[in-house]
């Protein structure tokens, strides 16, 4: 059975599964290269059709294949004709099942537990915001709700904090914290127009403190700079025993006064360091308690955990080595793009009464071939040889221990936001230069803000102090080796992506020979972007962005191009 799934969205993606398994993704950022990409059906007709398309041709089948296609939006939801609908995806279907509406955390929660192995727990959502209340009436994918659950839902409200238990097959809503969305509200006043919302709280850092509502991951490295009990005594964020939130935009704005409206480098800036550790801090401890409540009621030791909140690698940190659990599962693609996956997961559950599950990975796009790669090259001037798959990996790995920055280039193409080693920029871990040539010179980034490393599961212990594995980047630890400078942060901690040789061959063969010539089982690596673009999905793009950028040498499949 195929079933497409849309993100319709603030970061817009289209999905397609087969049989409950995810077969390809796309994030419309990765086609209209403008970041963080809205898809609004109607407003992005053209966009869509390419998202889908997309999806479609990497299957080899055509719209008529489909049987059932899956909505999810934050958004109002907006029921369209089947006609109408069929025409802003390019193509009609043969055998249709219908098309379904599913909620917004529903959709988070479907696609984290579609790597589940089935296993029974909590599933805890948290985001900026999702489904209205007055749409749920709307939805043909419904909930079930337990009859103990912790309701904080107004009838005006939108979720923005959503608890689940799984019992293997089944899922009942145990928690949710929907606030009122009326402006003319008392918790609303003074709030310019955010919600009593986790993921707000740290959109309105980002606004503060960097100029730009999506710069949360900016705000979460700046606050490893600061004083997280600066502050404390405000209590801006607080949850009493029942998990009811409240967040006081009140005393933000009296307290808090001078916006970095331009969004200037922030390094060395005591005040703002301040305010984001004050956040980072807030987060961790109104999270772990919300867990803690959660675990009371519904003794478990596993928890799947998942919405855009979830990308902050230092919370996931802190929940992994709580001891609350013994079985922590996180995805990669926690944000909006995901819910496509989750949409068209939560149909074919439905539809099929079957639920399947495979391991966690985001490798979900396209491969190009030689072919593809050359054919591309040929249209810039560049030079460039072509390497046998056997040289490829020393040549490369001998690249980057002589301190090149390589842009690598190869296999699927990553769904969410992470690069995971196939649209990545490559560097030397050990050189104490590295991050000053890498922020100056070829990603142009704020000083404060950490690169990620990414080791070999089988030596992740050895250099850092990390509990399981992190393959799709989602959670940190302490570095324990002095001679890694360029990914070790000023906490001495790094966002750690963990190798194995299934998770990514080609990756893994390019660290291993690194490892042959530095003794050392870990490269640098960062997307394959440069300021305000998304990371590249084409060889097109690929060569873009090197043509503007320093990078020293470009590896496309087999092909080593160099300025």
């Amino acid at each position: 059975m195929w079933i497409l799934g849309i993100s319709k969205s603030h970061n817009g993606a289209v999905a397609l599964t087969h049989n409950g398994k995810v077969v390809c993704a796309i994030q419309a950022e990765r086609l209209s290269r403008i970041k963080r990409q809205a898809l609004d059906l109607k407003n992005d007709r053209e966009l869509l059709v390419k998202c889908v398309s997309y999806c479609l041709n990497y299957a080899g089948i055509r719209h008529s294949d489909l049987q059932s296609i899956a909505i999810c939006t934050p958004w109002d939801v907006d029921f369209l004709e089947n006609k109408t609908l069929f025409d802003y995806i390019g193509g009609a279907p043969k055998d249709y099942k219908g098309t379904f509406y599913v909620p917004h955390h529903y959709s988070h929660v479907e696609y984290i537990l579609h790597y589940s192995k089935l296993s029974p727990g909590i599933v805890l959502i948290i985001d900026g915001s999702g489904s209205k209340e007055k749409d749920r009436k709307y939805f043909n994918i419904k909930e079930q709700i337990n009859p103990k659950c912790i309701s904080h839902v107004h009838k005006s409200g939108k979720e923005t904090i959503s608890a689940y238990w799984f019992d293997g097959k089944n899922l009942y809503l145990i928690y949710r914290f929907s606030p009122s969305i009326n402006r003319d509200d008392k918790i609303n006043q003074n709030s310019n127009g955010f919600l009593q919302s986790i993921g707000h709280y740290w959109r309105w850092a980002s606004n503060y403190c960097c100029g730009s509502h999506s710069e949360a991951g900016k705000v979460m490295g700046l606050a490893a700079f600061g004083k997280p009990n600066k502050y404390k005594s405000l209590k801006i964020l607080s949850t009493n025993k029942d998990g009811l939130i409240k967040l006081n935009y009140k005393k933000l704005n009296e307290k808090f006064n001078s916006p970095n409206i331009f969004g200037t480098d922030l390094t060395e800036s005591e005040h703002y360091s301040n305010i984001a550790a004050m956040v980072q801090k807030d987060t961790e401890h109104t999270i772990l308690k919300i867990l803690k409540i959660l675990k009371k009621k519904y003794p478990t030791d596993t928890f799947y955990y998942s919405g855009g909140v979830a990308l902050n690698v230092v919370v996931n940190e802190k929940i992994i080595k709580s001891n609350l659990f013994k079985n922590v599962f996180l995805n990669g693609s926690s944000e909006d793009n995901g819910t496509a996956i989750g949409a068209a997961l939560s149909v074919s559950n439905f539809l099929t009464n079957k639920r399947s599950t495979e391991l966690v990975t985001d490798y979900y796009g396209k491969t190009y071939s030689n072919d593809e790669i050359l054919s591309a090259i040929k249209k810039y001037s560049f030079k460039y040889d072509f390497i046998d798959e056997k040289k490829k990996y020393d040549l490369v790995a001998s690249l980057i221990f002589k301190n090149k920055v390589v842009g690598w280039f190869q296999g699927k193409s990553e769904f969410g936001p992470r690069a995971l080693g196939n649209r990545s920029i490559l560097a030397n871990p050990m050189n104490p230069k590295m991050k000053n040539i890498l922020d100056l010179y070829i990603k142009q980034r704020d000083r404060y803000r950490p690169y990620a490393p990414v080791v070999l599961e089988e030596y992740v212990k050895e250099y850092f102090d990390i509990k399981g594995v992190s393959p799709v980047m989602m959670t940190g630890g302490t570095v324990l080796n002095k001679d890694l400078p360029a990914i070790t942060h000023i906490d001495k901690s790094a966002r750690i992506q963990t190798l194995s040789e299934k998770d990514n061959e080609i990756f893994y063969k390019l660290i291993k020979s690194f490892e042959k010539l530095s003794g050392v089982p870990i490269i640098l690596n960062t997307s394959f972007n440069l300021p305000g673009e998304p990371i590249v999905e084409s060889p097109i793009d690929a060569l873009n962005t090197f043509s503007r950028s320093t990078l020293h040498y470009l590896c496309l499949g087999n092909y080593l191009v160099q300025q």
